[in-house]
Parts: structure tokens; sequence; C-alpha cells
């Protein structure tokens, strides 16, 4: 009878333990346990393998076995969406997506992907040669996959409430996705973006983590890509406190109607990608119960013929803002909020209501040059104060920017202080750079492709370098462009007329 009793309590026990199971290491490196993805594991601390994957000193690998027909089926979501100029919001099935971070191997089942972008989207596949061009991705742990308008005869039936629930709650590295870019704008170092973003952090601005990854898709071999976490809520939680967290968050891009300039004619809502619905401030948190209160005053607010310091001071985090600001020009950012009025966040904190700024897309920084370069030599020969917008060649519209940077500006010493505290800095010194560039590349150089594996990368050099000129895609060196940068700066920082009222 104890025998029975203990068979039965030994049974138990490991039922137990299978029901913990969800991301198990391999840490022998053999083949990884595959297990029901409904099942939860405390093998794995997920917050340290979140610093972990982001580590400039992590060595990681994500392989996605996905069949060749949901790669076609992303091919087709492309095809379909683009003759009615929208994007396709449904996630096609990978089997299971494999992560090797530092020789430890992680797998996680049944895992959501798309294509990613907006300039970037192209035709990559096709039954005859496979995947001929690299795109981005977006790779989803939660999705459910049970729209039947999306997936109709295909949708899945799960087992119980339950299990869908819990498959909602899933995440890996504590993260509901992941974003994964390949190096498009030819980044010879391929870390650009990485160092911005630590910059950033840095200064207390906050900004995505981002490192790199080697990528295999359905047994194709991608090369070297960028990974980066979603700005969502996840990531408002980890950088704002608890009474800061719960506010509204957009992403900020232009319409085919208009740029993203913060005038009243810019428009705010939540995007219907798939139905061609845009706005310039799209509502990513918040999205049953948002008024848009917060957004609709600070337009109203900083748009004021003659709006005064504490009125835009109760609307945004304008010292936050001018920082945010001199750290995009020191870094030579051609593409943000204030060159191209894109490529960034607006937070609203629950608190205050005011708004921060938050970074994204850094590519076009410390001297990337490739198809992209309107002000010319990076920003490294104009003013920091210029009020000339090079892309739409007209004079500069964002009326924050008028009132807190540009010289008569409420925090123009703000702003002149940031640039000279930059200026004077370790991170306009090449050695930083190179500092945080070379395990990198140690890492990584030898596992790029060919420029000749695909047709989008056959004009471009792939290889890690830290050279510029006309043989690396006609970008500056890093080091060139810090030293122009750091003398621009100096010769500019003149005294400087400030508003008081």
């Amino acid at each position: 009878m104890k025998k029975i009793i203990a068979c039965i309590l030994a049974a138990a026990c490991l039922l137990v333990l299978i029901n913990m199971v969800q991301i198990i290491p391999d840490l022998e490196q053999k083949d990884c346990l595959q297990v029901d993805d409904s099942e939860y594991s405390e093998a794995v601390d997920e917050e340290s393998l979140y610093h972990e994957l982001f580590d400039p000193d992590s060595v990681v690998d994500i392989s996605i076995d996905i069949s060749k027909e949901q790669i076609a089926d992303i091919q087709k979501d492309y095809e379909s969406y683009k003759q009615m100029n929208a994007k396709s919001v449904t996630y096609r099935i990978a089997d299971s997506v494999t992560f090797t971070v530092n020789g430890k191997r992680y797998m996680i089942r049944e895992v959501g992907i798309r294509m990613k972008g907006l300039a970037s989207r192209s035709n990559f596949y096709n039954d005859i040669f496979g995947i001929y061009n690299l795109i981005h991705f977006r790779i989803s742990f939660n999705q459910t996959f049970d729209d039947v308008r999306q997936y109709k005869t295909d949708a899945k039936v799960w087992r119980s409430k339950k299990e869908r629930e819990q498959r909602e709650k899933r995440t890996f590295a504590t993260l509901d996705a992941l974003e994964l870019k390949w190096n498009m704008l030819a980044d010879n170092t391929y870390v650009r973006n990485g160092y911005v973003n630590e910059v950033f952090r840095a200064y207390g601005i906050p900004v995505q983590r981002c490192h790199l990854t080697t990528l295999e898709l359905g047994g194709s071999r991608l090369g070297v890509y960028r990974v980066f976490e979603p700005v969502d809520e996840k990531f408002i939680h980890r950088w704002f406190s608890q009474e800061d967290c719960g506010g509204d968050l957009y992403k900020v891009t232009g319409t085919p109607v208009t740029p993203a300039t913060f005038l009243l004619i810019t428009t705010y809502g939540i995007s219907r990608k798939d139905k061609a619905e845009y706005y310039n401030y799209d509502l990513k948190t918040n999205l049953e119960t948002s008024k848009h209160e917060n957004m609709r005053r600070m337009l109203e607010v900083i748009n004021r013929p003659n709006v005064t310091r504490k009125e835009l001071d109760s609307v945004a985090d304008t010292g936050q803002l001018a920082l945010f600001t001199a750290i995009n020009f020191a870094m030579g950012n051609q593409d943000d909020m204030r060159c191209n009025y894109n490529n960034h966040y607006v937070y609203f904190r629950k608190s205050d209501g005011k708004a921060v700024f938050i970074p994204y897309d850094c590519e076009i920084v410390l001297g990337n040059l490739y198809l992209y370069n309107p002000p010319g030599n990076g920003l490294t020969e104009i003013s920091p104060y210029f009020t000339y917008n090079y892309k739409y060649k007209n004079h500069q519209e964002n009326p924050l920017l008028r009132q807190v940077v540009i010289k008569g500006g409420y925090y123009t010493d703000k702003y002149t202080d940031c640039l000279h505290e930059l200026a004077d800095s370790k991170w306009l010194d090449a050695q930083t750079f190179q500092d945080y560039y070379e395990p990198i590349a140690a890492h990584y150089s030898d596992r790029v492709i060919s420029k000749y594996n695909f047709v989008n990368t056959m004009f471009k050099n792939v290889e890690f370098s830290l050279n510029g000129g006309e043989a690396y895609n006609g970008n500056m060196s890093v080091e060139n462009f810090m030293e122009k940068m750091r003398g621009n700066i100096l010769s500019h920082l003149e005294s400087t007329e400030v508003r008081t009222e």
C-alpha cells in the first residue's frame, strides 16, 4: 500500500513539474526539449534572460522553423495589401523559434511572424528561388491564431478558455514580441543604431534595447540582423514609475496626407493598417478607453500664437525634449522629428499628463549617408540651431521645436548646455565607439551573408568595417563624423537669446 501511495505522490510531483515547463534552456546544447507551449517554467529567469539577450557581449542566434507554405502566405499578404496601400497585420505561424544565447538554447513553439516596416516592405519570396530579398520581421509570442476573419478555415480551435488565456499572457524574456531588422541602410559597422540607443539610455531617455543576431528562416540563412524590443506597454513599465504608467502611447509617423509636424492639421487615432487608415499619432495603448485628451490638449497649446513658457511646461516635459533633440543632432540623426518629422513615440505620463519623447529607428546616424543625406554631410556642417527643413524644403513647422530648441526659444539655453556636454563627452569620442564595436564585430563579422545572396544586397558592401568612403556605401567613418560634429557644435555654441515669457 505504501508503495502505491509513493508511486501516486511521485506521479503527482512529476505532473506538477511538467506543468511548470514552458521554455527550457538546453544547458548541454543537445536538441531542445519540445513541450506543450501552454506550460510554464520557473527554470528560466526571464528578466535575466532579457538582459542577456541584449547584452553587447552576448552571442545570439535565432532560428525560425516555418513551412514554405507559411512563408508564401507572408508574401501573399504583402501583395494583396499593397494594392490597397495597406499593410497586413496577420501573423503567420512558425512551428517554433529557437534562441541560442551564449550557447544556451531556448525553444518556444507556435510563434507568430509577419512582415514589418514601411519603405522596407518588398516582395521577398517565390516558389522558384525561395527567399530572394531580405525584409524586416516582427515575431509575436502571444498570438492565438483563432480569428476566423484572418485565418478562415485554418483558424486555431483552443481546447479550453484557460489554455487560450495562457497563450495571450505568454512571453519570451519578459517580452510579447521582438522586431528583427536587416541592414537595409548598409551600415558598414552594423552597430550605429545600437550605439546611439546607448547614448540615449545613458542620459535617461527611454529607448529600445538593441543587439545583433544571426537569423535563419525556414532553413534559409539570412545573415546578421538587428533585434529590438518593441515600444509597447511592457516597455513603458520598464522605464516609468508606477504612478507614471498607464498613459497614452503614440507612434509618430507621416501619412499619405501630411507629415507629423505637430501642427493642428495633423491627426491622431488608432490606425487600421489593413484598411489603409493611418494617423500621424497612432495610439498603441488604452485602445478601448482613451479619448485622446492629452494629445488634443498638447496640440492646442503648442500651436497658440503667443504660447507662454508655463503653458508649454504644462503639456510637455520640455527639458527632456531639449535633451532628446540635442542627442539627435549630436549623433547626426537625419531621420528624426526635426529633419523628417518622423521616427519617434510620444508618451503621456499618467501622473501629470505631460508628453515624453522616445526615439525610434535611429539608423541614419553617425555619418551613415547611404541613400539619404538631404542636409549634406550628416549634419556636421550646419548649425545646431538650423530652421530649414532639408527634406520638405521649407522652414521648420514643428511648433515644439520652434518654441523649445531654435534660437529665441524658451529652452535654447538648455539645448545649448546639452550640446556642449555632448561635445565634451565620451560619446563623441571615436575610441568609445570602437570599444563598443570591436567585441560585437568579433562575434558576428564572419557570419554575414555574401552580397550576392539576395537581390537587395547585391550592390551593398555587407562586410563589417570602421572605414568610410565610396567603398563603404559612401558612408563617413564614425571617427571622421565625430571629429567633424564635435568641431561643428563647438563652433556654434555662442550666446543665445532665450525667451522668458
